[in-house]
């Protein structure tokens, strides 16, 4: 029979794949047109697909089963190509479709064990909070077998020596046991153990708060939580990305940026506080800006993708993003957009911005000795 819906197209690709897919039904594979922009750009070559593809964001889900292939961009002509070759040689055949193979249907991956130690933790300030820090960044599990009286343990004392026990994934992405519990910075307690506490104090930006009215283009434009979030009765607060501290210490190169528009971000005081350290010991939530749409997107302003890093990668930070914010493969990161003016500038400060609290973070987990 011949292939005329997507329904039909994924039962054709189950059949010529037996052995890739014998353990998932047809219905269950997720189908994308391999064309960028949503189906509005260009095929993809296999040569795309092997080397710069890395996740389906841009692509049309073919999520529809009975739609026939004529609806959605298969068309005969659309996909018709001879290839020369050249074409062959540099591989710029077109793909036409991507296959995803969802979670779920993946065997259960393999888990390193990673254990060892740290000599006369007893000593040292900070040893046992930064160990909890790597592990959630390194994404370690709590070994079950471990677990004592409904309590999850990673780090226990041996002696003045601190030891660690926890498992990671041998391969990323991959579905694990529900037993499996994530280590997080958030589950450190500084009074559990005879250790040195983490008093290391944080670096102040001698922050200023303005608030925002919800009709202003800042609060309309360059916000990365729902608006929901702020109407009717909260403020949104602008958040310099180059600090005022900075602009005043440094006048020849950064007070321009001072009242440069492109210098902020509209945030929640809660997300302020995550993002400038004033609500914590350092900043838990970092940004980078990502890439930037050549066309403006509204009145004269273009769309920036900025990616959001919550160390700890708890709800806390990315349940607050706003409608169109995006998974990436890293499950300490998420993706999410604002739309400015000048896009250079605003890249410029919100690097500055990353590098400033990387160093802050870095800072507050530097080992120093208990006794000066």
């Amino acid at each position: 029979m011949p292939c005329q819906t997507v329904g039909d197209l994924k039962e054709v690709i189950k059949e010529k794949k037996p052995n890739d897919f014998k353990d998932i039904d047809a219905d269950k594979l997720q189908l994308c047109l391999a064309k960028k922009k949503k189906g509005a750009g260009a095929w993809l070559t296999e040569k795309d697909v092997k080397e710069s593809v890395t996740d389906t964001d841009d692509l049309k889900l073919l999520n529809v089963a009975g739609a026939p292939l004529n609806l959605v961009g298969l068309l005969e002509k659309d996909v018709k190509f001879v290839p020369t070759l050249e074409d062959v040689e540099s591989m710029n055949t077109p793909v036409h479709v991507l296959v995803v193979v969802p979670e779920q249907a993946q065997g259960q991956p393999g888990l390193w064990l990673v254990t060892g130690s740290v000599d006369n933790a007893l000593n040292t300030k900070g040893i046992r909070c930064r160990l909890y820090w790597m592990a959630t960044l390194r994404i370690g599990y709590y070994d079950p077998v471990r677990r004592t009286r409904d309590k999850n343990v990673a780090f226990c004392y041996e002696g003045k020596k601190l030891c660690f026990h926890q498992l990671r994934r041998a391969l990323p992405k991959l579905m694990l046991s529900a037993e499996l519990q994530r280590v997080f910075y958030a589950d450190y307690v500084p009074e559990e153990s005879d250790s040195p506490q983490n008093t290391i104090s944080s670096v102040s930006l001698t922050t200023s708060v303005s608030n925002l009215d919800t009709s202003t283009d800042e609060f309309e434009y360059q916000r990365i939580e729902p608006k929901y979030y702020f109407v009717p009765h909260s403020k949104a607060e602008s958040c310099h990305l180059v600090s005022r501290k900075q602009n005043r210490d440094h006048k020849r190169e950064y007070d321009k940026y001072d009242r440069d528009p492109n210098n902020r971000l509209a945030l929640s005081r809660d997300m302020h506080g995550w993002y400038d350290g004033m609500s914590s010991d350092f900043p838990i939530v970092n940004m980078l800006p990502g890439s930037v749409d050549k066309n403006p997107s509204i009145g004269n302003r273009r769309k920036v993708f900025v990616k959001v890093v919550d160390g700890e990668c708890t709800d806390r930070v990315f349940s607050r993003l706003k409608e169109g914010s995006t998974k990436t493969d890293d499950p300490l990161v998420m993706k999410t957009f604002v739309h400015v003016e000048d896009p250079e500038t605003f890249c410029f400060c919100m690097r500055w911005k990353y590098d400033d609290n990387d160093a802050r973070q870095r800072s507050f987990f530097d080992m120093t000795p208990a006794v000066d």
